[in-house]
């Protein structure tokens, strides 16, 4: 393996590398490439982040973030129809982020679930219809950031600039690494596939429903940030498998990644607080699993929002939006996929009865 191609190996690729590696002067060596992948992949985002927060101001970084998280995930994966195709599709998903999460803070609280449910189902009808790619993980949560940090004004046309310059920038990457691949899906494959008798249809529907759900409750009771909760929702209501072990994963990983920072914002001093949320980020790159990622990134989100909330807020309310939007996806979920089954089986029976009649 050339030094580039092991520089382009996901966390759990890396570590699994690194360990075939018998003798320790080899081992070190390629540890030392998997440090230098983390730093070099940390640095990158963060003058992404940089430089687009000082062209489109620095009130619009979550949507410099969001340009960097389409190009480095669609570098990998792709919508699961024609390249040509796909990019018409980049540039819709990237649209709702322009538009709905803005147009959910405009209408009156509670009818906001309507925009983000509508919103989420869309996003996950054009850009999940291949679910092993779990592209929900990344369009979701750059729906939600955008969500939960909303502008005005002369910004919120700078953030529209950004998010057409993410969407121009993806749909190319996208394009370019797919070109050349054959797919038997097209654009209206996407819709016509939609149907109560699948069961991925039935999951887009649920995880709408479930993060759409969790962001308008937690807004009504008057959480701080409760785009958390959404995405707590969204991460564990997977496609496939039992949602218990995530869930539970969820909440255990939040748990102890802000009792971590609550010891150590008490015992270094304030002022190192600041750079939590890069350890968070150098950290995560080390994790090829679930639980380890998701408690690291709480130092990112808490350190984030201890601008505004305070520390010891930020830390609090981190874990109950967690615990709140993971036990309610757990329980909505099963209701949902019930619900849909049942309606599913009623339109099978009327079209039963509709063809015996005739």
């Amino acid at each position: 393996m050339t030094f580039y191609q092991e520089l382009q190996l996901n966390q759990a690729g890396s570590k699994s590398y690194v360990a075939g590696f018998k003798k320790p002067k080899d081992k070190f060596v390629h540890i030392l490439i998997f440090i230098f992948k983390v730093l070099l992949n940390l640095a990158f985002s963060s003058a992404v982040i940089i430089v687009s927060g000082m062209i489109f101001g620095m009130e619009n970084f979550i949507a410099g973030l969001v340009l960097l998280l389409g190009i480095s995930v669609f570098r990998f994966t792709d919508l699961d129809i024609r390249a040509s195709h796909s990019v018409g599709g980049i540039f819709l998903i990237f649209g709702i982020f322009a538009f709905f999460p803005k147009l959910a803070h405009l209408v009156p609280l509670g009818c906001d679930f309507l925009i983000n449910f509508i919103a989420i189902l869309f996003i996950v009808i054009i850009g999940c219809h291949n679910v092993k790619w779990s592209n929900h993980s990344i369009l979701i949560l750059s729906y939600l950031l955008l969500y939960g940090s909303d502008v005005s004004g002369f910004s919120y046309v700078k953030r529209i600039l950004c998010l057409l310059l993410g969407a121009t920038l993806t749909a190319l990457v996208l394009y370019r690494n797919r070109r050349k691949t054959e797919f038997k899906y097209g654009f209206k494959n996407l819709f016509t596939d939609f149907k109560l008798s699948d069961e991925r249809s039935r999951w887009q529907i649920k995880i709408a429903f479930c993060v759409a759900g969790a962001v308008t409750i937690a807004s009504l009771i008057g959480a701080a940030k409760p785009a958390w909760a959404g995405i707590a929702a969204m991460s564990v209501t997977i496609p496939q498998g039992a949602m218990h072990p995530r869930v539970e994963s969820r909440i255990r990983a939040n748990v102890i990644g802000c009792l971590i920072m609550t010891v150590a914002s008490i015992a270094l001093p304030a002022t190192l607080f600041r750079y939590f949320g890069l350890v968070g980020g150098f950290c995560a790159g080390f994790c090829g699993k679930y639980e380890g990622q998701t408690a690291w990134n709480s130092f990112s989100a808490v350190s984030a929002a201890a601008s505004t909330l305070g520390v010891r807020t930020a830390l609090a309310f981190r874990v109950l939006n967690n615990v709140f939007g993971a036990l309610f996806a757990l329980l909505f979920g099963k209701i949902i996929e019930q619900l849909l089954l049942s309606l599913n089986d009623l339109i099978v029976k009327h079209k039963q009865k509709k063809i015996a009649s005739q």
